[in-house]
């Protein structure tokens, strides 16, 4: 369970002024905050383009006029709102670690949906997992509470619950409007960088922040055990040495490079972190310091 307003005082002051940073640009639904390539009729100067019947006089420019008299239209870049996808995997292997994965993803997606809110995006909370209709789209910064309610979420053992690549696969092949994908998640399934090619593939940018406990990015472990597969029902018997160890180091590594390098591929962007890393060190070194955010 998370804060009942999801973050502290004094995260709100760092968040406050701060947008996200898409590199693409895409087509909003209604008017917004956001200037996209798109002519349109805000404020701000897009381009030239020759004069033809029915053009709005307003938007001629006479000093051209006066000087060429040749009739030239000013072009602008429309405002709109920008569509941000604000996905938490809810998948059973999340609820791990101290603090769990899970709760670290709730603040940061606070924090994140909170970011959007003040910036008039269009923040769409969507959970992973859990078979549980869509919420609405949120808008304006008096929405956060609703924001902060539908992040209160506890995972339960034994939920139906659809895999984190098939939660993908399904938004993918939504009518979801195109936009800002952020995913918070550990990545830990086997078609994950399978289905963030394709969820790129349909015009989605995608900011994936992979979440791992400390014992994952670094087992201390040693002797027999026997490991259970929290989503499944299956369980497999090892014996911890070195060998073994580095191994399955080699694997995540392997793992977490295929999502990575996926990613890049479609334009998306990747990073990791430790489910023990606080909001002040994911807002400075990583989404400021690689342009998630301005």
């Amino acid at each position: 369970m998370i804060a009942a307003m999801g973050l502290e005082p004094r995260e709100f002051r760092l968040l406050d002024g701060l947008r996200l940073n898409p590199r693409k640009s895409f087509t909003g639904k209604i008017r917004g905050e956001r200037l996209t390539q798109r002519k349109g009729i805000s404020i701000e100067f897009s381009d030239y383009r020759d004069y033809t019947d029915g053009d709005d006089l307003r938007h001629l420019d006479w000093n051209v006029l006066a000087r060429l008299e040749t009739p030239i239209m000013k072009t602008y870049r429309d405002e709109e709102d920008l569509a941000v996808h604000l996905m938490i995997d809810a998948s059973v292997s999340m609820d791990f670690g101290e603090p769990t994965k899970f709760s670290t993803a709730q603040k940061l997606a606070c924090a994140l949906g909170y970011i959007g809110l003040s910036a008039g995006d269009a923040i769409y909370p969507r959970l992973l997992g859990p078979r549980r209709p869509p919420t609405p789209a949120l808008r304006g910064r008096s929405s956060y509470p609703r924001l902060v309610k539908w992040a209160d979420f506890e995972i339960m053992e034994g939920e139906p619950s659809t895999g984190l690549s098939a939660s993908l696969r399904q938004f993918a092949n939504s009518s979801a409007r195109t936009g800002l994908v952020i995913l918070l998640s550990d990545g830990l399934d086997p078609e994950a960088a399978s289905a963030l090619r394709v969820l790129g593939g349909r015009g989605h940018e995608v900011l994936f922040l992979q979440i791992l406990s400390d014992i994952e990015l670094d087992p201390d472990l040693e002797g027999d055990l026997r490991l259970l597969d929290c989503e499944g029902s299956g369980t497999v018997e090892i014996t911890a040495n070195g060998f073994a160890l580095k191994e399955y180091r080699e694997n995540l590594e392997k793992h977490n490079a295929a999502i990575r390098d996926t990613l890049l591929r479609v334009g998306g962007r990747y990073a990791l972190i430790d489910s023990k890393a606080g909001l002040d060190y994911v807002l400075k070194d990583v989404l400021k310091r690689e342009g998630w955010v301005l």
